[in-house]
């Protein structure tokens, strides 16, 4: 199986990055171009992955399972899927392993992808697409994961009474509910020209280290 290697930081310790990363909905929300079909059960999900390259949109519908391993802050993943316009299947396994950083103020996370691409999609494992395709991915999932993190850990101001406001009418009914955090904006899509532009710099650059 071909294999690929990215790794990335969450600003936020270790102990609240594990916490994230059991969260299944909110980890598939963070992928760009992932969601989920049902709950996840016993560690065992169904979803989708769209991944757009300029005319060719692969919708990838399969499953798979997770196994964490808190004592060694790490975990694996099988999946399996397939994209039935194309006549294509995919299978991977992710090794995931989080260890701290910055002095335990943040979290490095190292991802070993293993995979193979079968069907009329096979030849976007060649030439580095599927390289550009993880590597993007991960600068996406890292974002937004950071952000989603760093929104939970502000704290919701409170809001100031309006001036000439009138006091509550009894004493002992509960305060209006907090405002909810303002939205954020998530990087669901992959971005075909970036991806095109790292596969022909990646080449450019194998090509002039032969040289």
């Amino acid at each position: 199986m071909p294999e690929i290697k990215q790794q990335f930081t969450v600003n936020q310790p270790r102990a609240k990055v594990w916490e994230a990363f059991q969260d299944i909905p909110k980890i598939v929300g963070c992928i760009p171009g992932a969601s989920l079909e049902a709950p996840p059960v016993d560690g065992k999900v169904t979803g989708q992955m769209t991944v757009k390259l300029g005319p060719v949109k692969a919708n990838f519908t399969g499953e798979a399972t997770i196994i964490p391993d808190e004592a060694a802050q790490s975990g694996l993943i099988n999946g399996l899927g397939s994209d039935k316009k194309h006549g294509a299947r995919a299978k991977g396994k992710v090794n995931y392993h989080l260890e701290e950083a910055e002095g335990g103020a943040a979290t490095l996370v190292k991802v070993v992808v293993d995979y193979t691409i079968s069907g009329t999609l096979a030849q976007f494992a060649r030439g580095g697409i599927v390289d550009a395709v993880a590597a993007q991915i991960t600068r996406d999932f890292a974002e937004n994961l950071n952000a989603e993190l760093a929104a939970e850990a502000q704290p919701v101001a409170a809001v100031a009474p309006e001036a000439g406001a009138a006091p509550a009418a009894n004493a002992g009914e509960a305060p209006a509910a907090a405002p909810a955090r303002p939205a954020r904006q998530k990087k669901n899509e992959l971005n075909a020209l970036t991806l095109l532009w790292a596969v022909l710099r990646n080449s450019l650059g194998r090509i002039f280290a032969r040289g």
